[in-house]
């Protein structure tokens, strides 16, 4: 297993990370048995980064870290990470939720400590409610190793969050998607033009890159990936194609100022490959990110709804969210899903749902790409009413 020595405060983890987000379950919640031999798997490879948070499996995963881990492990051989969450925090106290997730996790010490979904305006919020002294205190005492956050804002405001805070440590959303069809590059070169441990969540984008469009998909099994691959893997003809996930793992383990590349895995067979891609890890050649750059290619040719959410159409008089919704839409047809969709019914008012839309036209006036938008709605709608 590929090791790293962080290069602020020290200290060993592996590349690989374990999220303990996405755990295999029963009708209880977290399946125990299964997921308790996943972890025996990975601490046997080595692994030695385990993730956890305050809301994941519905406040279970912290309690699953300290009875698969801290009560069946001794201290020395994995560190545990988790995350406040200021929302939480600013109901109860920051302090009040720290002592719980200590208790939660049942450690002395919390090796890497993160302030969970943060944004442009959290310096701000963590100052009002005090949470910045709390966790500087407890770092301190010696309750806590490292301090970072998890980035989940707008890429022009990360440089003012890194710069306000004397953090020892980043966790950004990065992927080969992210980083030449969003502004992944220029999240990846704010963290490690300053030097900063990195850690990567979702590297493939919470399986959507393992899901991807059949045109994509096919990208990855073809003849051309098969001779790229076989220059990292010479025995690689004559086995079990490799998933698209693990091109996607690669690609940011290959990654300079990558320090560790969270993987939520589900299942054993997830944790096989990913032992696997990292042990070591095998940076990918100038063919092999080739192929990449073909898959990219597919994805820009899928049959999207040509909407780039300029917002022109908000002059919706109900309200509905016509950006987001085209967006989920197009996530749809790349990945296989799109968690907004999913969500969307209980997330938007009855009011503001496509069903109150009265046709009256605005959106299409204002639209500058000349979007069928009415048409588009209700395909959506009967698409969304069938499930």
């Amino acid at each position: 297993m590929d090791k790293r020595n962080l290069s602020k405060t020290g200290g060993e983890v592996s590349r690989l990370g374990m999220g303990l987000m996405r755990l295999p379950c029963d009708e209880k919640g977290i399946d125990r048995p299964a997921a308790e031999a996943m972890i025996d798997r990975l601490m046997e490879a080595g692994v030695t980064y385990y993730d956890t948070a305050w809301f994941y499996h519905n406040h279970q995963s912290e309690g699953f870290a300290k009875e698969a881990l801290v009560k069946r492990y001794a201290r020395d051989t994995f560190t545990i990470a988790t995350k406040m969450p200021l929302g939480e925090a600013e109901k109860q106290g920051a302090q009040a939720i720290f002592d719980q997730q200590q208790q939660n996790v049942g450690v002395d010490c919390i090796d890497f400590y993160l302030m969970h979904g943060i944004n442009g305006g959290s310096i701000d919020h963590m100052a009002r409610i005090g949470a910045d002294e709390v966790v500087a205190k407890m770092k301190r005492d010696g309750r806590v190793r490292r301090l970072g956050f998890s980035w989940h804002g707008a890429t022009d405001d990360l440089p003012k969050v890194l710069d306000g805070f004397d953090w020892d440590f980043c966790m950004i959303q990065l992927s080969y998607y992210d980083w030449i069809a969003l502004d992944g590059q220029k999240l990846y070169e704010a963290v490690t033009s300053r030097n900063l441990p990195l850690i990567i969540m979702e590297p493939v984008r919470g399986g959507g890159l393992a899901r991807c469009h059949p045109d994509v998909a096919k990208v990855f099994e073809s003849e051309q990936a098969m001779s790229a691959l076989s220059q990292s893997y010479p025995d690689i003809r004559g086995g079990p194609c490799p998933s698209a996930a693990s091109w996607a793992l690669r690609w940011c383990a290959s990654l300079p100022g990558v320090d560790v590349v969270l993987s939520g895995m589900s299942d054993m067979s997830q944790v096989n490959e990913n032992i696997g891609l990292f042990s070591p890890v095998k940076p990918l050649s100038d063919a092999e990110r080739a192929v990449i750059d073909k898959a990219m290619v597919a994805f820009k040719e899928l049959p999207l709804v040509p909407c780039t959410e300029c917002n022109y159409c908000d002059k919706c008089p109900n309200s509905i969210p016509i950006p987001r919704l085209f967006g989920g839409k197009n996530d749809v047809v790349r990945f296989g899903s799109s968690w907004y969709l999913m969500n969307y019914k209980n997330w938007t008012k009855p009011e503001n749902q496509i069903t109150s839309c009265t046709e009256c036209g605005v959106c299409e006036e204002a639209c500058p790409q000349g979007i069928n938008i009415i048409e588009r709605l209700k395909l959506l709608e009967a698409e969304l009413a069938q499930g």
